[in-house]
């Protein structure tokens, strides 16, 4: 609560200091998204994840403050799709009540699905200027709330039977109601902005997370805890 407080005083703050300049833009916004987790893996000894990519879209609306010839301040509101499909190695796990080594290593096949309401505050450096085109560096951090989640697990538990195991299927899933509502991160990038007669703006940006998601595995095993990483190509125009 702290943070987003912090957040919307910075917000505040910056506003009215942009709000001196009188020049705005503003416009839709689409991009395309490339998201996973990443963080800690845990003991290697006990379990292996191997994160896969989930694709998405992010979508919305930029607000732009020209605060000075060469610096903007922007404001977005974003729907963005994030996650990530992990593969998870188990080689020891509570049975009985006890940690044991398995003869054969569980794998689990997991699905974090998550949608954000997001909100970055930008700043937006100017650091090329041609006839046709400019180049910009994009710094700033972003605030997320969940609106959206999914969990879905497909695993296998291999059980001793004589010469061979048994295999046990293992089907799970939750809409991760009890996950993180709120996501903070940093964002950075650049952008080409292209002066045609409808102005185009092609954008880049990396958003990492600074918040770690208890992500549910198997109900036998502890959560894994990971961050939010995302990858966007944006393309832009403004009124």
């Amino acid at each position: 609560m702290k943070r987003l407080v912090l957040l919307g005083l910075a917000f505040i703050c910056l506003f009215r200091f942009a709000w001196a300049e009188t020049e705005l833009h503003w416009g839709p916004t689409l991009g395309f998204n490339i998201a996973q987790h990443y963080g800690t893996k845990g003991d290697d000894l006990d379990f292996e994840v191997q994160t896969g990519l989930r694709t998405g879209l992010a979508a919305g609306a930029f607000l732009d403050l020209q605060a000075l010839p060469n610096l903007s301040l922007g404001y977005e509101l974003l729907y963005s799709q994030k996650g990530s499909h992990e593969t998870i190695t188990i080689r020891r796990m509570e049975l009985d009540g006890e940690m044991q080594d398995l003869a054969k290593p569980a794998v689990m096949k997991v699905d974090y699905l998550l949608d954000y309401l997001e909100v970055p505050v930008l700043l937006k450096v100017r650091v090329l200027d041609k006839k046709s085109f400019s180049a910009k560096a994009i710094t700033g951090t972003a605030m997320a709330i969940k609106v959206k989640g999914k969990h879905k697990l497909n695993g296998k538990v291999y059980l001793p039977e004589g010469d061979g195991f048994e295999e046990l299927l293992i089907n799970e899933g939750s809409d991760l109601a009890d996950l993180n509502m709120f996501d903070f991160s940093f964002v950075y990038g650049g952008a080409l902005d292209f002066k045609t007669k409808l102005p185009l703006s092609l954008q880049y940006r990396f958003t990492l997370g600074w918040d770690y998601l208890a992500l549910p595995t198997y109900q036998l095993f502890e959560p894994v805890e990971l961050r939010n990483q995302t990858w966007t190509l944006f393309l832009q125009t403004q009124f």
